[in-house]
């Protein structure tokens, strides 16, 4: 097997600007690492001599045997059902020139397939393996709802619990009080903390959070906000922060030796890459929200926790079961999204406690959360008791075309 896949069947800068170019978020050159950026190709044109025109020629795809070369690799003892996906994410890792890549399928009752490609950090040697930790982004808001739904379950939380009841120091803007449950749905009203805010405040999110914008309560607005708020409720109500929250009640009890919300803790972690780095300088996640004023812990519930791409498989199919108590709240549908939210192929999408839903048959709901800090890109797709699939990557460009791939894996029978 190459060095560029690694399959297998398995046992088991401080302020507004800092921000911007941080949200500004591989960069489109060469795979290898070492060799120069290659001269672009261009399609020869028709050419004429005494006997006539030259038959034209067909455009070439110049990464075309990387392709071959990763899918034949990849393939190597993985399952029929598994196959179009792998060829998606060899074609798309390549095309899109990001660093690495790992996904992982996991079903109940058997081993989990696993796919590594590439490596940790650009312009290093260290290649991705199974228990590369990567940040998930937003896909950290399930694992949230999970802590708030499990405290919900044993009588600390209630879902109509205030952010004022429990969080000392709340003052909610415009008067509004939001209770968890319309937290968990994104639809308390509460808008996003302005970057000026934060910075003039010197990080006191919570007060920089009273001067935001509010919408309707009722109404859809994504909110990351919203779930730090939530994870202030969280802290508050089991007096244990966040961090300890997610080793000792999800990390721990469900053997995710990766699942962790200290990045400075994070051993031998992915680098994020931004988008549009030509250089594609590696970041550090032990050094990625140094720029930010004040303690930038309080946007771990929203976007913080990292992991493997075989625990966060293993996490979502925990999900509704009793290994996660009170988790089977996330299974309701929850309520419709307004159109311009929805995926265009699921036209009945809803989002619930901290997943998304969409019916994939009469019978067959499927559920899942994407991820993008704009240095990393996620993306987590369930059905309950069937199949779970993650993509993950060190760069925020992401893998659409592996997402939709991987959509259509959770249709295939077991």
């Amino acid at each position: 097997m190459s060095s560029s896949a690694r399959a297998r069947w398995s046992t088991p800068g401080r302020g507004v600007i800092a921000t911007a170019v941080l949200i500004a978020g591989c960069y489109s050159g060469s795979r290898s690492q070492t060799e120069t950026q290659p001269t672009k190709r261009e399609t020869p044109g028709p050419a004429s001599d005494a006997t006539g025109p030259a038959e034209p020629t067909e455009p070439t795809d110049p990464k075309a045997a990387d392709k071959r070369a990763c899918v034949r690799d990849a393939l190597v003892g993985a399952a029929p059902h598994v196959h179009g996906l792998i060829r998606s994410v060899c074609a798309e890792w390549i095309e899109r020139d990001i660093p690495g890549v790992a996904l992982a399928v996991a079903e109940p009752g058997v081993d989990p397939f696993h796919l590594e490609l590439g490596v940790r950090c650009f312009s290093e040697a260290a290649r991705v393996e199974p228990s590369t930790p990567f940040r998930f982004g937003s896909i950290s808001k399930p694992v949230t709802a999970a802590l708030a739904l499990a405290l919900v379950d044993e009588g600390r939380l209630s879902l109509t619990t205030t952010a004022s009841a429990v969080v000392p120091g709340y003052e909610s803007p415009s008067g509004r009080d939001p209770a968890l449950a319309a937290l968990l749905r994104h639809r308390s009203g509460l808008r996003d903390i302005a970057p000026e805010d934060l910075v003039e405040l010197d990080g006191a999110w919570l007060p920089a959070l009273g001067r935001s914008e509010v919408g309707r309560p009722g109404e859809y607005h994504y909110s990351n906000a919203g779930y730090s708020l939530i994870g202030a409720m969280v802290a508050s109500a089991a007096a244990r922060d966040y961090e300890a929250l997610v080793a000792e009640r999800v990390a721990t009890p469900l053997g995710l030796s990766s699942f962790t919300a200290e990045a400075k803790r994070a051993e031998a972690a992915a680098c994020g890459h931004l988008t549009h780095d030509e250089d594609r300088h590696p970041i550090p996640v032990r050094e990625d929200l140094d720029f930010m004023p004040g303690d930038p812990r309080w946007m771990n519930p929203a976007g913080g926790v990292l992991g493997s791409a075989a625990d966060l498989a293993s996490f979502a199919l925990a999900i509704g079961t009793e290994r996660l108590p009170g988790s089977a709240a996330m299974l309701e549908p929850g309520a419709p999204l307004p159109p311009e939210q929805r995926s265009p192929t699921r036209a009945d999408e809803r989002y619930g406690y901290g997943l998304r839903s969409w019916a994939l048959d009469a019978d067959t709901r499927a559920y899942g959360h994407s991820g993008n800090n704009v240095a990393f890109a996620a993306e987590l797709l369930f059905v309950p008791g069937r199949r779970a699939v993650v993509l993950l990557a060190n760069c925020g460009a992401g893998l659409p075309a592996s997402a939709a791939a991987a959509a259509q894996l959770l249709r295939e029978p077991r």
